[in-house]
């Protein structure tokens, strides 16, 4: 730490006209109440009261050819210090890190090319996002090359990972199979005027199947449409049109033994007006996910992968908002079960005022395949068990409504440099995803679980405060 504080110190001093240096910070706390985030609360559980904090100082210098960022991050839970001595001292051995550390080299008027630690938010943030939500945000180590050329933009990433230690020797026998090997994509934008513009990604991903150290790969390749969204939106029509398309190989293998192919879409429409000078902003909309079909027997069927991999994608915006019950497609807790998903929405913005600003959603999921029911868990392995069927033996299957989930949020800005913002969510879930989740209390007499009260509240303070900036004279 002293070490880069000296850095920045040398830096200030050799500052000049010819060179910027701007230091900036953000100090993040967050308070939250918690009862069935992400997992459906029963009646009688606990609620989960936490504090966490995000600390960033951020150093930019920018010199003729070339521009270099650091970002110095401590992301931390209130109290999770893992070092403690008998005199009381303590640490947290995982809180501090490099979120961003990257050179970007002007290689002319219209090209560059990034290297390093970085931050890789693109459009509807389906494919890659900085999911700034959690406490370590999200940064991607790779190499970025752009060109920004009279309308159009492009935009090609590339990474590959590995485990190691700080000597730079490869150690990858304890790589986790859920990480991403690789992440590479292509990006082309193209504007139609000043308010329309379509965006293209194609990307290729990559997992290891790390028993046989095969290296799998997916693509996602999809489009964006948007009219009237960004800095230049004003009031009127808006609307934003995105679909994707998914295909590779999985990581998990199918019922003979190879693994199983990937053929899965995501389709999303939203549109809406925006009126007296962006003051009110109402929005209707419709996100449609692709999920296997469990009536369907074929075997070449069962062994594709139907359901869609969020990948590195944003959460929160999406898949019945911030109370997270559908984050995991295949998972039962957190997901459909692999099944098919459609989540109808409804999403009110209001700004009273230049300083406060709220927020309201409504979200309406849906099962739109037939999805095999269980009627328990197992206790020991945790999974699904016992395939429920009717009083003549037939199997039963799950589909229609999952529930309805509401989001509140409130923003209030007290200065430019500082924010408070306040959020709640509620979720009234329903009876297929109670059983989903928990199974029946009684299978005998088909008795559910009581479902608790399922809430999600949350109170954040940032503060950005400006360091310093060479340019500011």
């Amino acid at each position: 730490m002293r070490k880069m504080l000296f850095a920045i110190a040398i830096l200030i001093s050799i500052t000049s006209i010819q060179a910027q240096l701007k230091i900036d910070g953000e100090l993040r706390s967050r308070g939250i109440v918690n009862h069935g985030f992400q997992v459906p609360a029963l009646k009688g559980s606990n609620t989960e009261v936490y504090l966490d904090q995000r600390t960033r100082i951020k150093l930019d210098y920018s010199f003729d050819k070339f521009s270099v960022r650091f970002t110095l991050q401590d992301a931390r839970m209130w109290g999770g210090d893992d070092i403690v001595t008998k005199a009381g001292t303590s640490g947290n051995s995982n809180a501090l890190g490099i979120y961003e550390s990257w050179v970007n080299i002007f290689l002319s008027k219209n090209s560059n090319l990034k290297i390093g630690r970085q931050e890789w938010n693109y459009d509807d943030m389906r494919i890659l996002s900085y999911r700034d939500w959690l406490t370590s945000g999200q940064s991607y180590d790779g190499l970025l090359y752009q060109i920004r050329k009279n309308r159009y933009t492009l935009d090609i990433g590339l990474s590959y990972n590995n485990n190691g230690n700080r000597q730079g020797i490869l150690n990858n026998s304890y790589w986790q199979a859920e990480k991403l090997k690789t992440m590479n994509f292509i990006r082309f934008k193209y504007p139609f005027g000043e308010k329309t513009s379509l965006m293209v990604i194609a990307s290729l991903s990559g997992r290891m199947d790390t028993i046989a150290n095969n290296l799998l790969v997916t693509g996602t390749h999809g489009l964006n449409l948007m009219h009237n969204y960004g800095k230049k939106s004003d009031d009127g029509f808006l609307m934003r049109l995105s679909g994707y398309y998914q295909h590779g190989t999985d990581v998990n293998k199918g019922s003979d033994g190879s693994y199983r192919d990937i053929s899965a879409y995501l389709l999303s429409f939203e549109t809406g007006v925006r009126m007296l000078n962006r003051r009110v902003e109402i929005k209707a909309g419709v996100e449609l996910i692709s999920g296997r079909d469990y009536k369907n027997t074929d075997t070449g069927y069962n062994n594709t992968r139907r359901s869609f991999d969020m990948q590195y994608g944003a959460i929160l915006p999406y898949y019945g908002g911030y109370m997270n019950h559908f984050i995991f497609q295949d998972s039962y807790k957190m997901g459909t079960k692999g099944g098919g998903y459609i989540d109808p929405y409804i999403k009110l913005r209001y700004s009273i005022n230049k300083k406060n600003l709220i927020e309201a959603s409504v979200f309406i999921p849906y099962l739109t395949s037939d999805v095999r029911a269980h009627n328990s868990i197992n206790p020991d392995t945790k999974r699904p068990t016992g395939a429920e069927v009717d009083k003549y033996g037939n199997p039963v299957y799950w589909k229609g409504n999952l529930g309805t989930y509401l989001d509140f949020k409130y923003v209030y800005k007290i200065t430019p440099k500082i924010n408070v913002k306040a959020g709640m969510s509620y979720g009234w879930v329903s009876d297929i995803k109670n059983q989903m989740v928990y199974g029946y209390k009684d299978i005998a007499n088909k008795q559910l679980n009581k479902m608790g009260q399922n809430y999600f509240g949350w109170v954040m303070f940032t503060v950005k405060p400006g360091l310093f900036n060479s340019g500011n004279k």
